[in-house]
């Protein structure tokens, strides 16, 4: 074998190395910088559940039964009182999160006009009601960014929830149901 070849061989081995030295190296640099070690509290880490509860219903959507539109004309309202109850173990923060109403009229569409006070009694009809979220007017279940309430353990509020039907297009009368999303998250210290 020539001299030349045999010292490209070399060469080419050496920087095959000096690569792999490289790697192993910058791979142990960096994965020091992504590792961390630190002792935790020598007594035992709990966790909690989170329970929200609107209504008779569970879950983070709900359909509020005494909000249900059959035979209304526009300018009608219906309103009633949900009590939102935290069902869980650990102290929550939630929200109204979407809301709207679902028609089952087959060929009917209906845009809704929501709002909603944090009151255990509803007023007239003419006297406006805000403070829960903002007042949404909406022809389906659309999202919503409401205020944030906290929620003791077992604690419960009382929210006055007002559906006005704005208008009823298609087959008529119109038939529809309200429903509302939740979002809930623990509160934490």
């Amino acid at each position: 074998m020539p001299a030349a070849l045999k010292r490209r061989g070399v060469l080419f081995a050496a920087l095959a190395i000096g690569v792999v030295v490289l790697l192993f190296g910058s791979v142990q640099t960096t994965l020091a910088l992504w590792n961390t070690q630190a002792d935790g509290p020598t007594s035992d880490i709990t966790t909690g559940t989170i329970g929200l509860t609107p209504g008779s219903g569970g879950g983070s959507s709900f359909t509020f039964p005494a909000l249900n539109g059959t035979n209304m004309v526009p300018g009608q309202s219906s309103q009633a009182v949900l009590n939102i109850a935290n069902t869980g173990s650990t102290p929550l923060k939630f929200r109204l999160a979407s809301a709207g109403p679902v028609v089952s009229t087959p060929g009917a569409s209906v845009t809704i006009r929501l709002s909603g006070s944090q009151s255990a009694t509803c007023p007239a009809a003419n006297v406006p009601l805000s403070g829960a979220f903002p007042e949404t007017t909406t022809p389906t279940p659309t999202a919503i960014s409401g205020t944030v309430f906290p929620l003791a353990v077992g604690a419960s509020t009382p929210w006055c929830i007002r559906a006005e039907l704005v208008s009823v297009t298609g087959t008529q009368p119109a038939s529809f149901t309200i429903t509302f999303g939740f979002a809930a998250e623990q509160d934490r210290p």
